[in-house]
């Protein structure tokens, strides 16, 4: 079977958004520009108390560009010398600080229409001991190395992210879902993941919220046992399993690829684009050590790929 080859029809408009994502005209718009200076109606023992818009911007730039603190604090100082602004800048250790705190949202785009949500997650590592003393002093790095699982859920629609988590590496994709889903505004119509979501709490979750779960049972699912009181939250599951049957034979593996076909599984390939995405523009690893700085990080990536989405999207079309 030949891989299908796609053509973009939107070009123009597309490579202008490509290079609109490197401005910093974008990053800082006026909705930023008005609420920089610091807020000196609450002033704390002499320190001035800088606003999360200030803080959010100096770290969305951290992420986007790939600083260090210290060169965050630089970059900012330089762009308010350029802007003719008399602000003063938060020291690093202030940026540090305020980010275990700072709460970020995702920029959600209100929607009308009932949302077909995808989910997966990824893998980030982070920066510990033994990678620091590789870089700095060439020592053999460790066998061991420390990673945090990073959980989002996206519309399939408009390739927004909708909600976002981090976990560690041990955590199962099942238990971050309920959560994921309850932090998703407006109505669900689908849910769809993987093998890793078949779980009782992932179809209660999708349950609650009215959606029909795509979770694709293991080849040794069971149907429920008791016959006269049965979970209603299940019994989407046991229509699943009745529907493609068990075991590994070619019979069931056929009834499986029409039913994801049928339930529009493979579009839960967007979401592992977007998790590319993410790593190809902010990398795969992390160098904050607190995990609420860890997460603060996360959650910025994840605004400013939404930012970045819309700028513009590429429409492609299937090449016959």
């Amino acid at each position: 079977m030949t891989k299908k080859v796609y053509r973009v029809r939107n070009w123009r408009q597309y490579n202008k958004a490509l290079c609109h994502r490197g401005s910093l005209t974008f990053w800082f718009s006026a909705e930023v520009l008005s609420g920089w200076k610091e807020d000196r109606s609450s002033w704390r023992h002499g320190n001035q108390v800088y606003t999360d818009m200030f803080i959010l911007s100096a770290l969305t730039l951290r992420q986007i560009y790939r600083l260090p603190l210290r060169a965050t604090t630089g970059l900012m100082s330089s762009i308010i010398q350029l802007l003719k602004r008399s602000d003063k800048v938060a020291h690093y250790s202030t940026l540090c600080r305020r980010a275990r705190s700072l709460h970020v949202s995702l920029a959600v785009k209100h929607s009308e229409r009932a949302r077909h949500v995808l989910i997966d997650s990824t893998g980030v590592q982070v920066i510990g001991e033994s990678e620091w003393k590789y870089f700095k002093y060439g020592v053999k790095k460790c066998r061991y190395q420390t990673w945090k699982k990073l959980h989002i859920t996206m519309d399939a629609e408009t390739q927004e992210i909708l909600s976002a988590t981090m976990t560690d590496s041990i955590n199962l994709d099942s238990n971050s879902l309920p959560d994921l889903v309850q932090a998703i505004p407006g109505k669900i119509s689908q849910i769809t993941g993987d093998g890793a979501y078949d779980k009782k709490n992932c179809y209660q979750s999708a349950h609650e919220r009215n959606a029909k779960p795509v979770f694709p049972p293991q080849h040794n699912a069971s149907l429920q046992r008791n016959k006269y009181k049965k979970n209603l939250s299940l019994l989407a599951r046991d229509k699943i399993i009745e529907e493609i049957g068990r075991g590994r034979t070619p019979e069931r593996h056929e009834r499986l690829r029409l039913w994801k076909k049928a339930n529009q599984y493979h579009r839960r390939s967007l979401v592992e684009t977007a998790m590319f995405r993410l790593k190809s523009l902010f990398g795969d690893q992390m160098r904050s050590r607190h995990p609420l700085n860890q997460l603060t990080d996360l959650l910025i990536r994840c605004y400013a790929m939404n930012r970045i989405t819309a700028l513009g999207m590429p429409d492609s079309e299937p090449i016959n």
